[in-house]
């Protein structure tokens, strides 16, 4: 992409993300929910489970395009593959919608589209100067280093019915 585009696109995803609203629409209930809601800005993302092996860690979702095409996925098992020590990631045979932008810092928890079809999950913080679509969060990562481990490992993304981000 030329510099100049991607100053634009940058600014443009600036301006998306401040005007980011919740919405839940994940599942018909959902979206039942919504329709009969007055203001929609009240209805929110729905919580994901990460299960690795007996370890179970909750993702807050970013309400964009991405993660809400995320949720539609749901449930998921995937094998993900380790790189660099520091994230575990998964190629999708379908594109998601993106809406990249230079994310400055990765934290243990993040977990983003690399390009458009390669599921990130970070168990290491550091700076980086590559582009990512957020997709969600965890708030603790405790034990999740242990339980990605080393090498190649099988995560589980289901919704979290019972709870849904504030």
């Amino acid at each position: 992409m030329q510099s100049s585009n991607a100053e634009t696109k940058k600014s443009n995803q600036k301006e998306e993300s401040k005007q980011e609203t919740p919405a839940s629409l994940s599942n018909p209930s959902a979206l039942a929910e919504l329709s009969s809601q007055e203001d929609p800005l009240d209805i929110t993302m729905p919580k994901v489970t990460v299960q690795i092996g007996d370890k179970s860690f909750s993702v807050t979702l970013y309400d964009n395009e991405s993660a809400r095409d995320f949720t539609k996925k749901l449930p998921l098992t995937l094998d993900m593959e380790d790189l660099n020590g520091n994230e575990k990631f998964y190629f999708f045979p379908h594109p998601f919608p993106v809406s990249n932008e230079r994310v400055g810092n990765i934290k243990a928890g993040d977990l983003m589209l690399y390009g458009s079809d390669c599921l990130v999950l970070f168990y290491e913080s550091f700076p980086t100067s590559y582009s990512y679509t957020r997709l969600g969060y965890m708030e603790d990562v405790s034990g999740l280093t242990d339980a990605l481990g080393n090498g190649s490992v099988e995560v589980t993304f289901r919704i979290d019915n019972t709870s849904k981000n504030e």
